[in-house]
């Protein structure tokens, strides 16, 4: 049995060692940054709590990711880095909500209060949202641009107003033209006809970074151009000409 066994094990190095064997233990995946560095606080709550300032930041992730408004995060045996756990909250929220491509593009602001207890700080946040919550759920991962068009390719058939794209690798040539193009490519790629998309805007989350949101606005023929949400809050309807 022994003999058997170092056998086999012997075969299966042989195998791992061989030309193009490797690649059958590979696997790709999609890279987005874990937020992992908090815990569940309570069943049916949004109530999370951390000990470090990056799992701060990694449970407000959370809350946007998860769409929630208001939320709660208890910091326990919590060592500031900023000086002061309220200073830390300001720049975690600022971090969330300008570095962070789902929170660049899905948050207008937060809001928070810092209370200090005998056991921890007590962070309570009102999370404001650009863009309606559920539209989180629409968000498709990618790895990189190039997978853009052809996930294009079986969306477009359904002449969608709106396609949001989470783009795990974003190098120095990737840029909201180079998007569009993609967008150009997979239209005229379709087999069956489609309405004339005469518009279409690309707008990136953050401006720099090399994880992203893509926006990707479409203006179809004979229907009402997608709608925009300026900074302010306010609606902005794209009626740049066609393409």
């Amino acid at each position: 049995m022994r003999r058997s066994l170092l056998t086999a094990l012997l075969a299966a190095l042989l195998m791992l060692s061989l030309p193009g064997c490797g690649s059958l233990l590979e696997r790709s995946y999609a890279s987005v940054t874990p937020h992992t560095q908090f815990s569940d606080e309570s069943v049916g709550t949004s109530t999370l709590g951390a000990e470090t300032y990056q799992g701060l930041v990694s449970a407000l992730l959370h809350l946007v990711e998860e769409g929630e408004e208001t939320g709660a995060v208890r910091l326990y045996q919590y060592s500031s880095v900023t000086g002061s756990a309220a200073s830390d909250v300001d720049r975690a929220c600022q971090e969330v909500t300008r570095e962070d491509p789902i929170g660049a593009y899905a948050v207008e602001y937060i809001r928070y209060d810092v209370q200090q207890t005998a056991a921890y700080y007590q962070v309570d946040v009102d999370i404001t949202y650009r863009v309606p919550p559920e539209e989180l759920t629409q968000v498709i991962s990618v790895t990189a641009s190039t997978a853009v068009a052809r996930e294009l390719q079986d969306l477009l058939p359904h002449q969608p107003s709106k396609v949001i794209f989470r783009i795990g690798y974003f190098t120095q040539e990737d840029s909201a033209a180079s998007l569009r193009q993609a967008v150009e490519e997979a239209y005229a790629a379709q087999t069956l006809p489609l309405p004339q998309l005469t518009d279409i805007q690309v707008n990136l989350y953050p401006e720099n970074g090399q994880q992203r949101v893509a926006e990707i606005l479409l203006t179809w023929a004979g229907r009402a151009p997608a709608q925009n949400f300026s900074e302010n809050g306010e609606i902005s309807l794209d009626t740049a000409p066609g393409i």
